[in-house]
């Protein structure tokens, strides 16, 4: 649906390409654990539009967009102690709902720099971006430098401290950030680029424990978090706070009465070495700083946002053990998503994808994967009126939609 990304199922993802290099120092030893320290380089692949892969290149239609999410240096345990360091861009971010490619709880990516001691760590992150496809304000602004407009992301810190607190069989996380955005210049004379400084607070538990009762690997993880402020952020089928939602209150210039709640259940199930169910339930709901409960103008009057939204989506996959090498994996997702006192959209969906793994493991990490996949999907009444979803865009008013393809997928880590 549109607004939520891949949440709802991912069988039918679009093609992309990660590209990770590392480079590993051997520190010298003082009778203790030597340093672990590494240089991490990422590059990344992808397309909103046709092919990536192929006979195409970056002046094709649609072209490729290549991106470096990643690159940071790191030192772990230094000299065998428990302290620990990292600069640089990197994904910054915890355990995701893998099957709807969701990182639900602590996804701060962005560049920055981290300290860590034991189970405790603190980073401060400087979340930047250019696109001229954005919105303006409250995320992006004319940055008057020099006399020449440049769109970006306002100066924004977040400082973040998380703990873990293991515990017999699982551990507790919590998490606690702070956003400042800094003042617009004061060498700015146009009042309606020159904001005042704002705020925002995030604050989150995540429990997350082993399931002794079925087989090795079993787990669930519930998470809940609430940010206010300016650091209302996740929508589009993310969860970065520092991405804030909604529309400001024109009369403070501030986002002091947005907020956002999310709720995450997600756990995998090893019933037996024939079975094994992995599920998920997410529920959002946001809201910005404006009194609308509809939409709302942005900072220059230029857009119109909503300015409340509400996300539920919840699935199961499962994967039959046929054999060694062919595993079935099997999918129903549901999703609604409600704009503003819109009415609902929803979407019902069923995938089969009968899936060859060469590596001859019998689990759901096991990949290489070569998988058939179809998948039916059912849309309300207002989503199919409202072409509210990617699909629909494309293929017009309709009730039910069709996929089918092969794909394969694999990671080395």
């Amino acid at each position: 649906l549109t607004g939520m990304g891949s949440i709802g199922g991912r069988f039918e993802e679009n093609d992309y390409l990660e590209l990770a290099t590392a480079m590993h120092f051997t520190a010298g030893s003082s009778g203790r654990d030597s340093t672990e320290i590494n240089v991490q380089a990422r590059l990344a692949f992808y397309t909103t539009q046709g092919q990536i892969i192929g006979n195409v290149t970056s002046k094709s239609f649609g072209g490729i967009t290549a991106a470096l999410p990643e690159l940071f240096a790191e030192a772990k345990n230094i000299q065998g102690s428990d302290w620990s360091i990292w600069i640089g861009a990197r994904f910054f971010r915890g355990d995701d709902i893998h099957i709807i490619d969701h990182f639900y709880f602590d996804e701060h990516s962005a560049q920055g720099f981290g300290v860590k001691y034991k189970n405790t760590q603190l980073a401060v992150m400087f979340p930047g971006s250019v696109d001229t496809n954005s919105t303006l304000p409250p995320y992006f602004y004319l940055n008057i430098v020099n006399g020449t407009p440049v769109l970006g992301l306002r100066n924004r810190s977040v400082w973040i401290l998380e703990h873990v607190m293991p515990l017999n069989k699982g551990y507790l996380k919590f998490l606690g950030e702070f956003h400042r955005l800094a003042d617009g210049s004061s060498e700015d004379t146009i009042s309606q680029y020159n904001y005042p400084s704002d705020i925002g607070f995030v604050a989150g538990l995540k429990y997350q424990n082993e399931l002794s009762k079925c087989m090795k690997g079993s787990f669930n993880a519930v998470s809940i978090r609430l940010g206010t402020g300016i650091a209302n952020g996740g929508d589009g089928g993310g969860s970065k706070t520092f991405m804030t939602y909604g529309g400001p209150d024109l009369a403070s210039q501030s986002f002091r009465k947005a907020m956002s709640f999310a709720v995450t259940e997600t756990f995998l199930l090893n019933l037996n070495r024939h079975y094994s169910l992995n599920g998920y339930a997410i529920y959002t709901k946001s809201r910005g700083a404006s009194d609308s409960m509809n939409k709302t103008p942005d900072y220059l009057g230029q857009q119109m946002l909503f300015n409340r939204k509400t996300d539920f989506a919840a699935g199961a996959r499962g994967t039959w053990y046929i054999k060694d090498w062919f595993h079935l994996l099997h999918e129903l997702d549901l999703s609604w998503r409600k704009d503003g006192t819109q009415d609902v959209a929803q979407l019902t969906k069923i995938s089969i994808a009968p899936t060859i793994v060469p590596t001859a493991v019998r689990d759901v990490w096991a990949r290489p994967h070569f998988r058939l996949v179809y998948s039916i999907g059912h849309y309300n009444k207002f989503a199919s009126e409202n072409l509210y979803s990617p699909y629909l865009a494309q293929s017009g008013i309709r009730n039910w939609g069709h996929y089918i393809g092969v794909k394969a997928e694999w990671w080395i880590w």
